[in-house]
């Protein structure tokens, strides 16, 4: 009968003794610095002095062999369960986990437009006139040459694609598709004007004559009336980009549409006799007061309201108008169904561009006499057009970068590690996000009434990932935090979209993400 070989303890004790010491010091050392390789070293040197214990513990009982084994196992398993749990713990998920689409990344040339409502879906513009619609059902294509207009309703439910032959309206609710699963389109003599839940306004000109015509989208085959129009026409501006206050040109009927990517509600017809008006859709008739005359060099479009009282009075567009003087300074009126809300003072002399959004006017331009540029607001509530956020900005703590404005929040970063947004008008703190530290980098953007903030995510373990960034994406009018994630990838771009949703640009992707 064989005997166990001689095994000597008292050097396994040793062994044991000094392998455990060691990996104490390593993992206090990584806590302490944070470093994931002291981390992972004391896991392993704690499974090697666990199986170093078990060779003196069990030494001359067992033959070496098996003993060997015995303890080459414990040690694995040691060292696997002190290490594997904390990598997992510390794991990123990759944001393809939660998006709700994905495409191909966005390249130069590419546009993104999406209206602020939730339900709607986002309309990515390519290069090469190729369309995109993305939503939480996934991602559509439409078919477009570079030379077509593709626009969502400010609703979101339809989309409308103008070529040189006319317009296609597609009804973009799942439960209303074609059998094939392709959204039901209607087709049009003629240019949009405006697209609302129930009626579509175009203008058709054929053989020097030109006329405007309000359909029904539940019977589009009879017009619901027909005016006639001059040859000559312009368009409105778009809602929320900046344009100069005085234009060199005229802009196209569909020069807006093109550019903010959504039709009005609300459709305007500029009288070359007259100026502005609102019409009507279902008649056809001028709806209140003259909006701009003839001969005033404005700018106009139609926003959303300002308001969130339950009055549904609030819930109904706005059309702004921000006309110049001679020397450059701006008067903003606000109207609904044609009558005056409220109209500022006149705006300093300069040079201004002008954005539209939201029921209020942001300019960005030069006094006159002055080559320093600055903004200025109007809004409703305040005759003279002020500095963003007023002398409530003035007083709060320094910034230390911005992270968007629109026409009601100014979302900045501050000297004290905070991500901060006011009022655009009155400077009201609407609300206040902490960044990881006073000095962290953030960037991001505001757009559609959500805010997108990137700022480094915090190390507060050993092995927590190098360079990973966290992503907030937030109502920005409340301050409601919609999405909270990390990501180690890169971020190429992000722009925010309506809804509480963003557009991430990853090396070899897009993603939709937000609620």
């Amino acid at each position: 009968m064989s005997t166990p070989e001689p095994v000597d303890r008292t050097v396994w004790i040793g062994a044991a003794i000094t392998l455990l010491a060691l990996s104490g010091v390593c993992a206090l050392l990584g806590e302490h610095l944070l470093l994931g390789a002291l981390r992972l070293l004391g896991g392993a040197l704690a499974g090697a002095g666990a199986g170093a214990a078990v060779l003196a513990l069990l030494a001359g009982r067992l033959r070496l062999r098996p003993l060997g084994l015995l303890a080459g196992l414990l040690a694995v398993a040691t060292a696997l369960a002190l290490t594997v749990p904390a990598v997992l713990a510390t794991r990123v998920p990759p944001l393809e986990d939660s998006a709700r689409a994905e495409i191909a990344p966005l390249g130069e040339g590419d546009v993104v437009h999406a209206p602020q409502d939730p339900a709607a879906p986002v309309l990515v513009r390519r290069a090469d006139g190729g369309a995109e619609l993305l939503d939480g059902t996934g991602v559509r294509d439409i078919d477009a040459a570079p030379e077509d207009v593709v626009a969502l309703s400010a609703d979101g439910a339809r989309a409308v694609r103008v070529t040189e032959d006319g317009t296609e309206v597609l009804a973009l609710d799942p439960g209303l598709a074609a059998p094939d699963g392709e959204p039901r389109t209607t087709a049009f003599e003629g240019e949009p004007l405006a697209l609302d839940e129930e009626h579509i306004v175009l203008r058709h000109c054929e053989d020097g004559t030109c006329r405007l015509a309000g359909y029904g989208l539940s019977d589009p085959e009879e017009p619901l009336w027909v005016i006639s129009d001059a040859e000559e026409t312009r368009g409105t501006d778009p809602i929320g980009l900046a344009v100069p206050a005085r234009a060199d040109s005229s802009p196209d009927l569909l020069d807006a549409a093109r550019a903010a990517g959504v039709l009005p509600a609300v459709p305007l017809r500029f009288d070359a006799a007259q100026g502005w008006v609102q019409l009507d859709p279902t008649t056809g008739f001028p709806v209140g007061r003259l909006l701009s005359g003839k001969e005033q060099e404005c700018r106009i479009a139609v926003t959303a309201p300002t308001a969130t009282a339950q009055d549904p009075l609030h819930e109904r567009p706005l059309v702004l108008t921000a006309c110049s003087d001679e020397d450059g300074a701006l008067t903003a009126t606000a109207h609904r169904d044609g009558e005056v809300l409220w109209e500022s003072a006149p705006s300093p002399p300069g040079t201004w561009t002008v954005l539209m959004d939201q029921g209020r006017v942001l300019a960005t331009g030069t006094e006159e006499g002055t080559d320093v540029e600055g903004e200025i607001v109007a809004a409703e509530g305040q005759a003279d057009w002020i500095a963003p956020g007023g002398e409530g900005v003035a007083q709060a703590a320094a910034f230390s970068s911005r992270i968007g404005i629109d026409g009601v929040t100014m979302v900045v970063t501050n000297e004290s590690g905070q991500v901060v947004a006011y009022d655009t008008a009155d400077g009201t703190n609407t609300w206040t996000l902490p960044l990881s530290s006073p000095a962290a980098e953030a960037r991001g953007a505001l757009a559609g009434g959500t805010a997108a903030v990137l700022d480094p995510l915090e190390r507060t373990a050993p092995l927590s990932p190098r360079g990973a960034q966290r992503l907030r994406v937030v109502d920005a009018r409340g301050g409601e935090v919609l999405l909270d994630a990390g990501t180690t990838a890169e971020v190429e771009a992000l722009h925010p979209v309506g809804g509480g949703r963003v557009l991430l640009t990853l090396e070899d992707r897009t993603l939709l993400l937000g609620r």
